[in-house]
């Protein structure tokens, strides 16, 4: 089978291209990309005028699966990546049960090979049924396909436990994925600490827990020389730690959520649920901090922490509902709109954290477009007005913050091992 890409921007941030070029697909695999390519029986799309980029990866999703079907499962997640341009999602072990030994990593891989259309990653627990008491299986984890280890959800209160961990997977060159928020201090909140809180009546949830936990998994880090990838920053002190980190050569990653970048906690005002998640959304200080971050690479990813519920989990007070919302399906589409079109990060960098940095984070074979390489690509509008409506989204999880908002810019096509698994918004399962 042969598949032909005519004539679009070709931006593969890996190695610096942006240029009018054509994409051939053979088998699977990329053949050729250049200009004015002839082949003969291949399939013809016109790519002129759209942006022809590596296929996005998401190092940072809940597919709910093992336990959590009702929220979402395989089928239904790696449909709404499909939707939202990604080829590559890792998912989180915070499922019931927890994915916290070698039998369901390779179970749920062989599911989402079976089931899934796009790529999908299994990140393992660090810590039996991420309780934070003893170590699960990191090592036959790792050894039968997991890419990284995380109790995402918890922070690992036990810091001799998280050093016994990070030393582990270090052992197979794998990250610890921290979820460093401070229980003692944030528990009880429901929301960022600040003005907006107060003015709500809402329990606050102070950024510094997220800075006294991102200090210490940090200097266990450094003093450990092991991997550690630290989820959803959204404190501005956290970005500069994390930043005076590399500086000093520390070994460590981070990653920023759509959200955490582009809303404040004033979107709480009106105690809408579908604004509720964890780590909360922050001040705009913060958001400002984040973008800095962004741009002088402190921060590797934008990812999504997509983290669908039931309709009924969020239908009541905010206090009461769990925190996460869908986010594979408008990703894309926010970042260009709030981000790009407005000038704020240029379109090359953008596309380098959504496909070539989150890959190299976890050390994927992904978020490259190379001669050889398998041919996962998105396609991208840049210019194509739409509005998020909930209703016509493939993930089960219909909350969304950004429901009802005009977005410019959304993936049109996506290419899995050579093969459209979206085209035109409709995926093909």
């Amino acid at each position: 089978m042969k598949l032909l890409l005519k004539g679009g921007r070709v931006i593969n941030p890996a190695t610096a291209y942006d240029e009018i070029a054509d994409v051939l697909i053979e088998d699977g695999i990329i053949k050729e990309i250049g200009s004015h390519i002839a082949v003969d029986n291949a399939e013809i799309y016109e790519a002129e005028g759209l942006i022809v980029t590596p296929g996005l990866v998401d190092i940072h999703v809940h597919l709910r699966e093992p336990g959590l079907e009702a929220k979402e499962d395989i089928v239904s997640g790696t449909q709404a990546a499909a939707a939202g341009g990604f080829t590559t999602v890792a998912c989180m072990p915070n499922t019931r049960p927890i994915i916290d030994n070698s039998i369901l990593v390779a179970g749920l891989k062989h599911r989402a090979q079976t089931e899934g259309i796009v790529n999908v990653e299994i990140i393992g627990a660090m810590s039996k049924s991420q309780e934070g008491k003893e170590l699960a299986e990191i090592g036959d984890m790792l050894l039968n396909g997991a890419v990284a280890i995380s109790d995402d959800g918890h922070f690992v209160n036990n810091a001799r436990l998280f050093r016994a961990g990070l030393e582990y997977a270090n052992i197979f060159g794998k990250r610890i994925i921290s979820h460093a928020e401070d229980e003692n201090l944030s528990s009880e909140g429901v929301m960022h600490e600040g003005a907006v809180s107060t003015r709500l009546g809402l329990v606050g949830n102070p950024s510094v827990s997220e800075d006294i936990a991102v200090s210490r998994d940090v200097m266990l880090a450094e003093y450990t020389n092991s991997l550690l990838h630290v989820a959803h920053v959204s404190s501005k002190n956290a970005v500069d730690i994390i930043r005076q980190a590399k500086k000093r050569g520390v070994n460590v990653t981070t990653e920023a959520t759509v959200h955490h970048l582009t809303l404040t906690d004033d979107a709480v005002i009106g105690y809408n649920t579908a604004t509720k998640v964890n780590p909360p959304l922050r001040s705009q200080d913060h958001v400002d901090a984040l973008l800095a971050g962004l741009l002088d690479g402190t921060i590797d990813a934008i990812v999504t922490d997509h983290a669908p519920h039931a309709y009924e989990e969020k239908d009541v007070e905010y206090r009461y509902a769990p925190s996460g919302f869908t986010g594979l399906e408008t990703a894309l589409g926010v970042i260009l709109t709030e981000l790009v079109h407005t000038g704020k990060i240029g379109l090359m960098q953008v596309i380098e954290k959504m496909t070539y940095g989150p890959a190299k984070v976890l050390g994927l074979n992904a978020g490259c477009l190379k001669v050889g390489g398998k041919a996962d690509i998105t396609i991208v509008n840049p210019g194509q007005e739409w509005t998020v409506d909930s209703r016509t989204f493939y993930t089960r999880g219909k909350h969304t913050p950004y429901e009802g908002k005009k977005l410019k810019g959304r993936a049109v096509a996506t290419i899995v091992g050579g093969k459209f698994v979206m085209k035109n918004g409709e995926v093909f399962a």
